[in-house]
């Protein structure tokens, strides 16, 4: 491993267990546990596992020459893999999204430019070029799996994930918006923040959507309308009417940073999800998305320590 990606996997390390502490996060979930390896150390390395994008076994193989990361953990030697499999099937979903929001805590800012946007993952691992013959070829046609539909609520300023939503696609956008604003607005009144702006696409133009980001997080609305070449006296809903009048007055596009995001999170942590489950693979998801978090958050400190020298 080069000299650059480890020191880059150390400050990724480190941040975690920031994170974990600031959360008050319990080292152990009970007084008669075998102690180990402590819950910090196998956030961190399932976290690091989604970010090397490794199987249980390739990662433990790795991780066993990286001496100065298991110095920094404080163990002195590495957990076998099933060890680690056993781990993330204990882990609730719950918990682990209170890992991934509490990376957007940490940061100073106060006031927060919100976005919404879905994207797929590949719940199986034939190829592309396999899974198109296979539909093509009806006395062979065998049932491929849907994709994993994740949605997420995203800090558009830091580029974080601050909520998220995972369900089995194709399916409608408009869904899962409540269900995540509502998750990413309980995340900004812990961390003291309100949203500034919010963006989305058309897939979640509704009255409805409208309202929640104009009533409920009392953000600029910024969400896209569907036919806007309609006139405004023949477009339906106070909201979408007021949007409409707005329309002109929008000059930056900060919706492109969701797609910069869901481009980051597949292209540098995997796309593919290795588990079989849906429970696992729920998980696994949720660790792509803390690994993002995370390694987002070095970038963001050292673009702000290069403006500050």
């Amino acid at each position: 491993m080069g000299k650059k990606n480890e020191k880059r996997y150390i400050s990724f390390v480190k941040n975690v267990l920031a994170c974990l502490k600031r959360l008050r996060i319990r080292k152990f979930s009970s007084k008669f546990s075998k102690r180990t390896y402590s819950n910090w150390v196998l956030i961190v390395l399932l976290a690091l596992q989604q970010r090397m994008d490794k199987s249980y076994r390739e990662f433990c193989d790795i991780l066993d020459v990286c001496t100065e990361i298991l110095n920094l953990l404080g163990i002195a030697k590495v957990p076998h893999f099933t060890t680690l499999q056993k781990a993330a099937k204990r882990l609730k979903v719950q918990f682990l999204e209170r890992v991934m929001a509490g990376f957007v805590i940490l940061t100073m800012t106060v006031y927060v430019r919100l976005g919404i946007d879905s994207t797929g993952l590949q719940p199986t691992r034939a190829s592309a070029h396999y899974v198109k013959v296979l539909k093509k070829n009806k006395k062979s046609l065998r049932k491929v799996k849907n994709h994993i539909k994740l949605t997420m609520l995203i800090d558009l300023g830091k580029q974080l994930i601050v909520s998220q939503k995972i369900r089995r696609g194709p399916a409608n956008d408009n869904k899962d918006f409540k269900p995540v604003v509502k998750k990413g607005k309980h995340v900004l009144d812990k961390g003291k923040k309100k949203a500034k702006s919010f963006d989305a696409d058309k897939g979640y133009d509704s009255e409805e959507n409208h309202r929640t980001a104009v009533e409920d997080l009392g953000a600029e609305d910024r969400i896209k309308l569907k036919n806007k070449d309609v006139p405004i006296h023949r477009t339906k809903g106070t909201y979408r009417k007021k949007a409409k009048r707005r329309i002109n007055r929008l000059k930056r596009n900060y919706r492109s940073k969701n797609e910069t995001v869901n481009s980051v999170l597949k292209r540098v942590n995997g796309s593919m999800i290795r588990s079989i489950k849906v429970s696992m693979q729920n998980k696994e998801v949720l660790l792509k998305e803390i690994a993002y978090n995370a390694a987002r958050l070095i970038t963001t400190i050292l673009e702000i320590l290069k403006d500050f020298y």
